[in-house]
């Protein structure tokens, strides 16, 4: 008996491959755009000036009795997910230096389409705090490889200086930076994008308790609020003892990112009394 040898199936994977690559076609003509407006939750743009421009700021009372290392015992991390898919990872992490508090967040997301990555984002910022007034931050951003910065700084004067893609800003107090780890973001009606260094004008509203699913403790109530203003599109939830445990933003094309708490010291501080009592 002859033994004939089968050729492989090259029409089927010449199809798989065409669908892969209008797949890819299809997101870059969409994608990467809407969750690059979901990042800086701000779609309108302002001109670029040499010189900063001035933004009226209240001053901000500091909440100094906030101490991150009791709310979150061992750090902060959230998975991201993009329709029900996990698509990424946020982390913060608390170091104590002399009377300084040192803050580093980094925010990763990669976007596969079939088993191509599509679109990537990655956020790198170390921010300092002194006596609960933020200080300064230093951040680099790659936003599916156009890469930026911002530096941001308050003087001796008591000014708040912030220099990012969106241009430079002057404000005559310091301001809260859009890490929403520290609750008192909420009280203030301009805050620091982080993504792109502006000082934006918001209204913050409160819109009521609700249940947070959390991927380590379940159902945690918590306080919705919801940015308005010039920084839109952004709603953060934080539990009845200031933490952050929730966030999501949505973007004018519809395209959401949903933060899930994986590790906001809700139990992590709950075992820290019982060991100490």
């Amino acid at each position: 008996m002859l033994m004939t040898e089968k050729k492989p199936p090259t029409r089927i994977w010449a199809v798989l491959i065409w669908i892969t690559l209008m797949a890819v076609l299809i997101w870059l003509a969409s994608g990467p755009d809407a969750l690059s407006q979901t990042l800086d939750g701000d779609a309108d743009a302002i001109p670029v000036s040499t010189e900063p421009v001035e933004v009226q700021v209240l001053e901000p009372q500091p909440r100094s009795s906030i101490d991150p290392f009791e709310l979150y015992p061992n750090g902060l991390e959230f998975d991201v997910y993009r329709k029900g898919s996990r698509v990424g990872r946020h982390k913060v992490k608390f170091e104590r230096d002399g009377d300084l508090l040192k803050v580093e967040s980094h925010f990763k997301l990669k976007v596969k389409v079939l088993f191509i990555t599509a679109y990537k984002y990655e956020f790198h910022a170390h921010g300092v705090w002194k006596d609960g007034v933020f200080q300064s931050v230093k951040a680099e951003i790659n936003d599916n490889g156009n890469e930026s910065s911002v530096d941001a700084y308050l003087d001796e004067s008591g000014k708040f200086y912030s220099t990012g893609y969106k241009g430079s800003f002057v404000a005559a107090n310091w301001i809260y930076p859009t890490n929403h780890w520290n609750v008192g973001a909420v009280d203030s009606d301009v805050v620091l994008d982080t993504l792109n260094g502006r000082i934006s004008k918001v209204d913050i509203l409160r819109q009521g308790i609700e249940a947070i699913d959390t991927r380590k403790d379940g159902l945690v109530d918590a306080e919705r609020f919801e940015y308005t203003g010039e920084l839109k599109n952004v709603i953060v939830w934080y539990d009845r003892d200031g933490r952050w445990v929730g966030m999501k933003f949505t973007t004018n094309k519809g395209e959401t990112l949903h933060y899930v708490c994986r590790k906001c010291g809700l139990s992590d501080a709950q075992d820290q009394i019982s060991e100490a009592r």
